[in-house]
């Protein structure tokens, strides 16, 4: 009975962890900094990472079926030059084509998913291995970039084009002051509920989980894995295209360095929000405070001046963090399965080896 209670609290707390570390996170940087926990700080905290947020649903789509996307970094600063370059004038970096926000944004989002369809085809349909798959991608994409626009900002977008990443929802008078509440941070969240919902509630979601889970037994089940995983990875190339146009229009820019150097916060965030490295694993709320805590974390060392190397430093050890506190949760659910699975047999376990009576 007490065994019982306490892996059912363990289990509990690695669902809620990051919870935890989000409480501990503010009361530090509370702490250490009168301008963190204030109104005017606190409501740019989601804005500043609402871009890093949308890859992080993209890529707990696939993590969860056993799949990565890397190429996602890349396939960001594609679909905001793809825009940067139809929007602009010649003389702010563009083509001087200058074609209404309607057309320019559902051509970056098809760009961004189709970016997804390959990827998707080439792991299901030829089978190559994931990593390899979107790291040549990731490569490939920031090489396009370059050669469609060497080293040249395009700039000075439309407002109706930035409105999602920099526009504004209301002001409330605080202490004199207008307090503004950002669009991109409601649109985040909801785009996190929605996720929630497809992998909560809905058939295809759990699939999702069947396959991450158990690939053959899916199959088996007559789930189509391959249908399923190439959904994942288009999900993953529309995400990429939807924090292209967040960050570019925040921004008011594309530059062929946006979104580089991403991914492995997207990977950190991910994986300390719960969503498992080896699929079958996870929840959107989960991973939706990993985009929090990595706001959070950013914003205090900002706000207390800390050396960006110091910086990128916290940030690798956060990732390493993450994979340990994954991989000791993966060693704790097998073993507790495989005392389950024995605990009605003859055979019994000892000292955590497996004996005959």
């Amino acid at each position: 009975m007490k065994n019982n209670l306490l892996h059912k609290l363990l289990l509990a707390l690695f669902d809620n962890l990051i919870w935890i570390i989000i409480a501990v996170a503010i009361i530090i940087f509370s702490l250490l900094s009168d301008k963190f926990f204030t109104i005017f700080n606190l409501v740019n905290i989601i804005p500043r990472v609402a871009a890093i947020g949308l890859l992080i649903i993209g890529q707990s789509f696939t993590m969860i079926t056993g799949n990565f996307d890397l190429s996602s970094e890349s396939n960001v600063g594609f679909t905001a030059m793809i825009a940067g370059l139809l929007l602009a004038t010649s003389e702010n970096g563009g083509l001087g084509l200058m074609w209404p926000t309607a057309v320019v944004i559902p051509i970056m989002l098809l760009a961004g998913s189709l970016v997804g369809v390959i990827n998707g085809l080439l792991v299901t349909k030829l089978k190559v291995n994931n990593l390899i798959v979107t790291i040549a991608m990731l490569m490939i994409l920031r090489g396009v970039i370059y050669i469609i626009n060497p080293g040249v900002s395009a700039t000075k977008f439309p407002g109706s084009y930035n409105w999602l990443g920099s526009g504004t929802l209301f002001k409330i008078p605080y202490e004199g002051k207008l307090v503004s509440f950002p669009v991109s941070a409601l649109f985040v969240l909801i785009t996190f509920l929605v996720a929630f919902v497809i992998t909560r509630y809905r058939e295809f979601g759990r699939n999702m989980y069947a396959v991450g889970a158990n690939r053959n037994a899916a199959e088996a089940a007559g789930i189509q894995s391959n249908k399923i995983i190439l959904t994942v990875y288009i999900i993953s190339g529309f995400c990429a295209a939807l924090a292209g146009l967040l960050t570019s229009g925040r921004m008011d820019t594309a530059t062929p360095r946006t979104g580089a150097d991403w991914i492995f916060q997207v990977q950190a965030a991910s994986i300390i929000g719960g969503i498992s490295l080896i699929g079958g694993r996870g929840n959107m709320i989960g991973a939706m405070g990993g985009m929090l805590l990595w706001g959070i974390i950013d914003t205090g060392l900002n706000l207390m001046m800390v050396d960006p190397l110091l910086i990128d430093l916290l940030r690798g050890l956060l990732l390493l963090f993450a994979i340990l506190l994954d991989t000791y949760k993966v060693r704790y659910l097998h073993s507790l399965a495989v005392n389950e699975a024995l605990s009605d047999t003859k055979i019994g376990l000892k000292h955590k080896k497996l004996i005959y009576e």
